[in-house]
């Protein structure tokens, strides 16, 4: 009787794969691969044994013999030899192209003292054209000032790019081309750092006005440059197997390189662009008036998805109430805002414009977005989810000292950075993003995928101590936020995020197995393989071809 119940289970799951691959067409496929683990993330999580790719797409999904069968002569078979295979993940809150822009110049990468800092610039200064502006990359640590600069040259321009946009330390022959001087109160709006004798500090106003002195003095790069860059960051994200991403805050320059890549078919990410609204603070609407487009917008390799992360008050460009009117006419212009909030009082000012705009024209499921919210409370949240705003959460908490989280916050709010546990049971659709802003003194690689799922599923900090345990999420709610949820935010949860007929094949084979593995061994998990539309785009140097 178990021999002809199991005849059986294997008659309809050839008949189940036969029906999908009928559904997209009669062609084989190009390739299957079989004898693996699929955690495929649908709508059951149901764990299948093999799938079929043809062009971009799977078309079937079961059992080795199902899915076997359906093979042609040209089919290429690829033995998973028992790994698991998720969807590729996703990075809901990247910064690949600012990110770059940041890393360019004399490497810093690193650097944690202020002497290196100064040696690896003067090496460069001596290697420079004369008047040619030098200038060094982020990744640095260390105390740095206009005069520890004027060290190398007072008369020519030196800058020292740091991690956010339009933050870095210039000396004074920089400061004096970008326009900053010492009788001057404020730039571009802002109020220009000063020390107690009311010297130039070196250090930039804050944003946008920092931005725009940095341009004028460190050179804006070419074509050729910025898509580079753009290669580069694709070859990193693919190797950590990171198939899509909302890359934020872009200007139009930064949008304009996507779109040239995406032209020349060289993106290997998916990624959905971000706007940002400060280029002109007195009027930041006045970007989206000339749009024609609104979010959603292009295809599933390169589309719009919002505005933003600034203006917002009480962190932003924007009074409270220039900030509701600016929702209000997103609203009617048929955007969505994604702000950084960084705080609870942020977060109130927010949820209070998003109420307005809501009460004109609902926007429960036009997917508006909130950015961090790492302390965000529970009436808060019961706010978010009445208005159906997204939660993209970063891993506030995870890096930093948990003793000094406790004095500055209090021991429950330490123990709440960043409530995954409390978003999920609020009803929120929570997203995960890194916040990428470039390697740091601590790793390479501070957007490996799976640090925030390890921090969300163990609640364990870099120093490995538990931060708010009650806080925990299991490993299925952690892969669906970083591959179906994800997907959500972008409008494109029905063609990928997960491993079913019909969606697009972006999918990683992995070194262990995440549902099962040691908490611990989560961090050392990494792609053996990284596929993205079916097509290939990572391989391990352990993988040796196999995949």
């Amino acid at each position: 009787m178990k021999t002809l119940a199991t005849a059986l289970l294997v008659l309809l799951s050839v008949f189940v794969a036969r029906s999908s691959i009928a559904q997209q067409g009669n062609a084989p496929p190009d390739a299957i691969f079989y004898n693996g683990k699929i955690i495929t993330v649908d709508q059951g999580f149901t764990i299948a044994q093999a799938f079929a790719v043809r062009g971009e797409q799977y078309v079937a999904v079961g059992t080795n013999a199902a899915v076997q069968g359906l093979a042609g002569a040209n089919t290429r078979l690829v033995d998973l030899r028992g790994s698991a295979v998720i969807p590729g993940l996703s990075d809901n809150h990247d910064h690949l192209y600012n990110s770059a822009k940041v890393m360019r110049g004399i490497d810093l990468v690193g650097v944690t003292s202020t002497a290196e800092v100064i040696r690896r610039l003067r090496e460069g200064f001596a290697k420079a054209k004369p008047g040619e502006t030098v200038f060094g990359s982020n990744g640095w640590r260390a105390p740095l000032t206009r005069n520890d600069l004027d060290q190398i040259s007072a008369d020519v321009p030196i800058v020292a790019l740091r991690a956010r946009r339009g933050v870095a330390v210039m000396n004074s022959a920089a400061l004096k081309k970008a326009g900053i001087a010492k009788d001057l109160h404020s730039y571009l709006g802002k109020e220009i750092p000063k020390d107690k004798g009311g010297d130039l500090t070196g250090d930039l106003p804050d944003y946008p006005a920092g931005m725009f002195a940095i341009d004028k003095v460190v050179p804006l790069p070419t074509p050729e440059e910025e898509e580079g860059w753009i290669v580069a960051g694709q070859k990193q994200r693919n190797a950590l197997g990171i198939t899509s991403i909302r890359d934020l805050s872009n200007w139009p320059h930064g949008m304009r390189a996507f779109a040239r890549m995406r032209q020349q078919e060289r993106l290997t990410v998916r990624v959905s662009m971000g706007l940002e609204l400060a280029a002109d603070t007195s009027d930041p609407g006045a970007l989206l008036r000339q749009q024609g487009v609104t979010p959603g917008f292009g295809d599933h390799w390169l589309r719009i998805d919002s505005a933003g992360e600034r203006p917002n008050p009480p962190e932003g460009d924007a009074t409270p109430e220039q900030y509701k009117a600016l929702m209000l006419e997103l609203n009617r212009l048929g955007w969505r805002h994604a702000p950084h909030v960084g705080t609870n009082e942020a977060l109130e000012a927010v949820l209070q414009a998003y109420e307005a705009a809501d009460r004109e024209s609902p926007i429960r499921d036009k997917r508006w977005v909130v950015e961090h919210i790492p302390n965000v409370t529970p009436p808060l949240m019961e706010r978010l989810a009445k208005l159906g705003v997204i939660v993209s959460t970063n891993m506030a908490g995870y890096a930093g000292n948990y003793d000094a989280a406790v004095r500055a916050l209090g021991q429950e709010q330490a123990d709440r950075q960043t409530p995954v546990r409390e978003m999920l049971d609020h009803r929120l659709v929570v997203v995960i993003g890194s916040d990428y802003g470039g390697p740091t003194p601590e790793t390479t690689t501070p957007n490996n995928p799976f640090v925030p799922l390890y921090y969300y599923v163990s609640r364990k900090t870099r120093d490995g101590r538990a931060l708010g345990p009650h806080e925990k999420i299991s490993r299925e709610e952690g892969l669906r936020i970083a591959t179906y949820n994800n997907a959500f935010a972008t409008w494109e949860e029905k063609v990928k995020g997960s491993i079913e007929p019909g969606k697009l094949a972006d999918f990683l084979v992995l070194s262990g197995d995440f549902m099962t593995i040691p908490e611990d061994e989560i961090l050392k998990l990494h792609p053996m393989a990284t596929y993205v539309g079916g097509r290939k785009v990572y391989e391990a140097s352990e993988a040796r071809g196999a995949f």
